[in-house]
Parts: structure tokens; C-alpha cells; sequence
């Protein structure tokens, strides 16, 4: 297994689950990925269309894979990602139907240790977006049996019960508790539940009252709850245009909206993991604000959009930067 010094700022060709053997555990700060919807957009040749999405009107063949299928291997994914995940990181996923979502939720919680925390609606339908009046044409169509969708959705998840770290190294250490809970006092100098509330989880640490922590117990507040910057710029539901400069890929996710998210959960020199790279859009937003990143990819014509488009040049143009492959071996 390599370092992940080794193989940041660097796109890896690969299935995802056999590449993401080669990635140290808990080395990753933030994981953001679009994997495939199983909803047949790529028009039959390509990912969405191996897991046997039936169009309405239409029969299985014998043999083909299921959706049940797709969940399944999706909860795969999010195994193996988990342990990639620092206790401090931020996992992240994007999707376009509720009982997908509602799917995909289970194999979550089922195959990770990591908890709900939002459900974001991408709104590609406002003003003064730059393709208002072009989306809105799809709402005034005659004839329509049901609303427009003018939205993704995208999952937020972090690690959970992170508040047990503080018993464990209390025991581990034979620090009492009453040792830590008196350095932080009530105004009138009495003493306060702070540690109980930590303990039990119902409260994280503060700024105040992680400094006994770290003292006696050498925990940080990245050891006791996820990174989350607050930007103080958005709420659940997101404005932004869809990225209609494709590079090469169908689904191509806006850097503006990635940024955001990278933003929001990282420091500037964090890694950010994308094992579903595409043309390369998560690399692109880690560089833009200061982050190192990781990207897998299995297709070799991404992998090549990709590289160009970190280089900084147009997809038509010879690839200048290595392929780098890693086997499961």
C-alpha cells in the first residue's frame, strides 16, 4: 500500500474497489462522488446501463443484473469508502430520485459507521439563473402529467459516536472526570455538566471546552466532531446553474457547487477523494481552493479530459501528463 503522499494530485485508472485497496485508512478529509444513477442517461453503453435499469414498457433478458444489484454494489462503495474516511471527514453523494436515495440511505447505514446529517436539493431552476428562461420552457409544455425535475439531490453524512473517544481515553488514561470537568467553570465558580454532556454525546466540544480536553486527554476537536466551516452563505437548498460545458462527460457537476461543499468541510491542504472521477470537475475545485486531491477513474477517455483539464488545456489536446495505474495486487 502506498502513502497517500504518494498518490495525491494524481488521477488513478481502476475499478474503484480494487484502486481504493491501495488508499491508507482514515487518510482522506472529504469524499464527494457522483457515481451512476442506474437510470440508463448514458443511452446503453456505459455504466448506468450494466446494473439493468428497465425502461417503462419493457422486459428483463434473463441474466442481467438487477437493481437490487446496483444497491448492493453501491453499499460496496460505501464500505470500502469508510475506511478511507478521517474521523474528522465528510462524505458526500449525489442523486436524482427519492427511492434511490431512500435505498441507498440503507446500504449507509448498514455497511459504515457514519451518520445522516442533511439531504441538500440542488435547484437548477431560479433567477437569475443563466438558463432560466431555457429550463422554464420545459415547465410550460402542454400536456405534462407531472412536475418538471429542475433538481439533484445530494447526501451529507459524517462519522458518528466520535463523543466515545472521551471515556475510552479517560479509562485508557485513569483521568477522572472531575479532574476535567473543573477547569471549566460557571460564571459564579461552580461546576457545570459540560464533560457529562460531551460524554453522553448530546453536546460536542466548544472552542472552551476542548482546551481541558486536549490537556488531559491529548484529544483535539478534530478527534471529536466533523469539519464543518460554516461559509454563513447557504441553507438546504443550493442555487446553481448546471455546467453545460461538458468536457467530453453527460453529467458534468458545477465547480462553483463543488467548491462549495469543499469549502464547507476542509482546510486549505486537505485531501478530497473522488473515486467516480469523470472529466475531472472534483480535481478542478480541490485546486481552485488550495486542496490536495485524489481521483479514480475506469474509463481511459475521462482519465485523459481529466488530466487535461488539471493542465489546463482544451479535451482535444494531447495528453502531456502520466496514466497512472494501480493493480489490486
Amino acid at each position: 500500500m502506498k502513502t497517500v503522499e504518494e498518490i495525491i494530485n494524481q488521477v488513478l485508472q481502476g475499478d474503484c474497489l480494487e484502486v481504493l485497496d491501495q488508499i491508507p485508512d482514515k487518510s482522506i478529509d472529504l469524499i464527494i462522488i457522483d457515481p451512476p444513477y442506474n437510470i440508463n442517461k448514458d443511452g446503453g453503453d456505459g455504466w448506468d446501463s450494466q446494473w439493468g435499469r428497465v425502461k417503462k414498457g419493457f422486459m428483463r433478458k434473463p441474466g442481467t443484473p438487477t437493481e437490487e444489484d446496483y444497491y448492493n454494489w453501491m453499499g460496496q462503495v460505501f464500505a470500502k469508502l469508510n475506511t478511507k474516511l478521517k474521523d474528522s471527514g465528510s462524505f458526500w453523494f449525489f442523486h436524482n430520485e427519492f427511492p434511490a436515495l431512500s435505498a441507498l440511505n440503507h446500504q449507509m447505514l448498514n455497511n459504515t459507521d457514519l451518520e445522516f446529517r442533511n439531504m441538500i436539493v440542488w435547484n437548477k431552476l431560479f433567477q437569475p439563473s443563466k438558463e432560466y428562461g431555457w429550463l422554464h420552457g420545459y415547465c410550460e409544455v402542454e400536456g405534462l402529467t407531472n412536475f418538471q425535475k429542475m433538481c439533484e439531490y445530494i447526501m451529507f453524512y459524517t462519522r458518528k459516536d466520535l463523543h466515545l473517544k472521551v471515556r475510552q481515553k479517560m479509562i485508557e488514561l485513569g483521568v477522572k472526570g472531575s479532574d476535567i470537568s473543573k477547569e471549566v467553570l460557571s460564571k459564579s465558580g461552580g461546576q457545570t455538566g459540560w464533560l457529562q454532556n460531551v460524554l453522553s454525546g448530546k453536546s460536542p466540544p466548544s472552542e472552551k471546552t476542548i482546551v481541558p480536553l486536549t490537556k488531559h486527554l491529548g484529544l483535539t476537536m478534530d478527534d471529536l466532531r466533523p469539519k464543518f466551516r460554516n461559509q454563513k452563505t447557504h441553507h438546504s437548498i443550493w442555487n446553481y446553474d448546471i455546467d453545460k460545458n461538458k468536457q467530453g462527460h453527460i453529467t458534468p457537476k458545477p465547480l462553483d457547487l463543488l467548491k462549495n461543499i469543499i469549502l464547507h468541510c476542509t482546510d486549505p491542504g486537505d485531501v478530497v477523494l473522488d473515486c467516480f472521477g469523470g472529466s475531472g470537475s472534483t480535481a478542478l475545485a480541490a485546486i481552485q481552493t488550495d486542496r490536495n486531491y485524489i481521483l479514480i477513474e475506469k474509463e481511459e477517455k475521462y482519465i485523459s479530459i481529466a488530466n487535461n483539464r488539471i493542465q489546463g488545456k482544451s479535451p482535444d489536446e494531447e495528453l502531456l501528463g502520466p496514466l497512472f495505474t494501480i493493480s489490486s495486487e
